[in-house]
C-alpha cells in the first residue's frame, strides 16, 4: 500500500457549544460525539480538489440541539461552488436532518449511551451540474457511545441509506449500509480534543463494493462557547478507498 494520496488536511472551523458532560464540556469533545447530549453549530469552509483539474468550494453550517433530556436534532446545510460539469456553478447542495433518541445504558458493566434514531438527506443541487447527490435519501441509525472513562469515548454506530427519490441523470439508486467506528480523545486540560473517524461503505447497487476512509480532527476551546479544529482526510491508497482525492 503506497502513501501516494495521502489526502490532506486543514478544515478551520469555528464551533458554537455547550456539552452537558463534565470532561467533555471542558475539551469541547462532545460537539464530536454523535451520542452525546450537546446544543452547538458548527461554520465550515472546505475546500476539494477534483479530478480532471477541477475542484469545490464548500460552505457549510452543521449543528445539534437537545429538544428533551433524550431526543437530539441535527442539522446539516451546504452551498456549493464547483467547476466539475466544464463550467462554474454555485447552488446549495445538500439538507440533512437527523433526530436521535439516547437512551443511558450499562453494557458489561461499562457506562454508556444508545442512540437510535433516522436522518433525511434532501438534495438540493444538480446532479449533472455537480452540485447535488442526484437522490433524496432516508437513512435509520442505530450506535452505542461507549465511555470507559472520563477521558475517551468510542461509538460504534451502523446506518442505512436508502433513496426513495432517486434523478435520472444519477442512474442508481442509494442502498448503502454504513458501519462506522469513532474513538475520541478529550484534553480538558488545554481545552481540547482528538477524533479518529472510521466510515465504512457497503454499496448494495455495486456488487457488494467497499469503500473506507478515515478522518483525523484535532480541536480546542478558545473560550467556554466557542472553538475551532482542523481535519485530514485520509483514502485512496491508503485505504484503498477512492472516497477524496485532495481537501482543506
Amino acid at each position: 500500500m503506497r502513501l501516494r494520496e495521502i489526502i490532506c488536511a486543514g478544515l478551520v472551523i469555528l464551533a458554537v457549544a455547550r456539552p452537558a458532560l463534565a470532561e467533555e464540556a471542558a475539551s469541547g469533545a462532545a460537539a464530536s460525539d454523535p451520542t452525546a447530549a450537546v446544543n452547538y453549530q458548527d461554520v465550515r469552509y472546505r475546500y476539494f480538489d477534483l479530478d480532471k483539474g477541477a475542484d469545490k468550494h464548500s460552505f457549510e453550517t452543521e449543528g445539534a440541539y437537545m429538544l428533551h433530556p433524550r431526543f437530539k436534532l441535527t442539522n446539516e446545510l451546504r452551498y456549493v461552488n464547483t467547476d466539475s460539469s466544464g463550467k462554474s456553478e454555485q447552488d446549495f447542495e445538500e439538507l440533512k436532518l437527523k433526530g436521535i433518541h439516547l437512551t443511558s445504558i450499562k453494557p458489561f458493566g461499562i457506562k454508556a449511551k444508545l442512540a437510535l434514531g433516522a436522518e433525511w438527506l434532501k438534495d438540493l443541487g444538480d446532479f449533472e451540474k455537480g452540485t447535488g447527490s442526484g437522490a433524496d435519501i432516508i437513512a435509520p441509525l442505530a450506535g452505542i457511545g461507549w465511555v470507559p472513562d472520563d477521558r475517551n469515548f468510542i461509538v460504534t454506530l451502523v446506518q442505512y441509506f436508502y433513496s426513495y427519490d432517486t434523478d435520472s441523470a444519477r442512474e442508481e439508486d442509494v442502498r448503502e449500509t454504513t458501519p462506522r467506528l469513532i474513538w475520541i480523545r478529550s484534553f480538558p486540560d488545554i481545552g481540547g480534543w482528538f477524533k479518529a473517524d472510521l466510515k465504512m461503505s457497503i454499496d448494495h447497487e455495486d456488487d457488494e463494493n467497499f469503500d473506507q476512509r478515515l478522518e483525523l480532527k484535532l480541536g480546542k476551546m478558545v473560550s467556554q462557547s466557542v472553538g475551532f479544529y482542523g481535519e485530514v482526510f485520509l483514502g485512496d491508497d491508503v485505504l484503498d478507498s477512492k472516497a477524496y482525492n485532495y481537501s482543506v
